[in-house]
């Protein structure tokens, strides 16, 4: 993040004028209001939980001021008894908008910017809420396995609205991410029941990211707006660059083979499988491949993901991966390529296989 304001570091006149624009826009922000306003709440500190969160007293005398839909009327025993609380509190502790100092919350290192470079303090924001996920990052409690899926598929669903123009139909948003999800998770296409799922999530999304200034809603459109276009263009930088943002080491099998498949090389590929390996036992490494495998759909499976899966079986101890393999000859689709693996591959140990 820069130190000083972006208005002030740049030559042109025009260049000035968009960058105050920006700044402008950054400043309306529902969800930038509702951060300073957690900051302006907490001043010079407020008691915090052993947890680090912010007492259910001190929760619940914010929630009318962030205008949340939490229900304060009953018993409120901690914060995340206020779900949107907790979310724009760890949202803002992520942003270092707020930092927890001994036995208090205070402001963050980054809190100065809410005043002082609004645009600053919003790219803070809005990088942190694309990194930690916009459904899954900040919430508790059970979720879909496939909402880290879609969480990771964040940046390229700005890349494709930047690729269409700008705006982009919702249906086709919805459609893009069903498409990915019954894939990955072996669902006929024709399952209205979790389709219907998968577009609140995707609705969920969408107003997470309108919430944030990144793009508005002009039905039937979702339109990036100056502000969404800027970040587009900063997070491709991101996502080309450090592809290990994507947290593929801590998420599933199936999530980690899709995205290994749809946005790398062969070789960095490899490199995120033998770290996906590395970090779990082998015993548990083959089987969650194993069940991913088994788990895709005969009918719309992804060949280049079985064949990443056997790459990554066959970075195990072998010992460990041959049964797993016996289990996925019991499939047709995958017997040819159970083949071609261990042509390529063959019965020694990998130089790459981990431990």
């Amino acid at each position: 993040m820069l130190d000083t304001p972006l208005a002030e570091l740049v030559d042109t006149e025009e260049e000035r004028a968009e960058a105050q624009e920006l700044t402008r826009q950054a400043l309306v922000v529902p969800a930038m209001a509702r951060l300073r306003e957690l900051v302006d709440f907490v001043g010079r500190g407020r008691p915090a939980t052993q947890a680090g969160n912010l007492k259910a007293r001190d929760a619940v005398a914010v929630a009318s001021g962030l205008g949340t839909r939490d229900d304060v009327s009953g018993e409120v025993r901690s914060m995340d008894d206020l779900p949107e609380v907790a979310h724009v509190f760890r949202w803002a502790t992520a942003a270092e908008l707020l930092a927890r100092r001994g036995t208090k919350i205070v402001a963050g290192p980054c809190a100065r910017d809410l005043e002082r470079d609004p645009l600053a303090a919003w790219f803070k924001a809005a990088i942190t809420l694309l990194e930690h996920g916009l459904l899954d990052g900040f919430r508790r409690g059970w979720r879909k396995t496939y909402v880290e899926l879609l969480d990771a598929d964040a940046v390229d669903l700005l890349a494709a609205i930047v690729e269409a123009g700008g705006a982009i139909q919702l249906t086709a948003i919805e459609d893009r991410a069903w498409g990915r999800v019954a894939r990955s998770y072996g669902y006929d296409l024709d399952d209205d029941a979790e389709r219907r799922h998968v577009v609140q999530l995707v609705t969920a999304m969408v107003t997470q990211l309108a919430d944030t200034g990144i793009v508005a809603r002009h039905d039937p459109d979702v339109v990036l707006t100056g502000l969404g276009s800027t970040l587009a263009t900063a997070a491709a930088v991101m996502s080309s660059d450090d592809l290990d943002e994507l947290d593929l080491v801590d998420t599933d099998a199936q999530s980690m083979l899709l995205v290994c498949a749809d946005e790398m090389e062969s070789a960095e590929a490899s490199d995120h499988l033998l770290a996906w390996c590395q970090a779990r036992s082998a015993e548990e490494a083959a089987d969650e491949l194993c069940e991913a495998m088994l788990d895709d759909d005969d009918d719309d499976h992804d060949p280049d993901v079985w064949r990443l899966g056997l790459e990554a079986l066959a970075m195990i101890d072998p010992a460990v991966a041959e049964p797993a393999i016996r289990r996925l000859r019991s499939r047709p689709g995958l017997r040819s390529l159970i083949a071609e693996s261990e042509r390529r591959h063959g019965r020694a140990r990998s130089p790459r296989t981990p431990g």
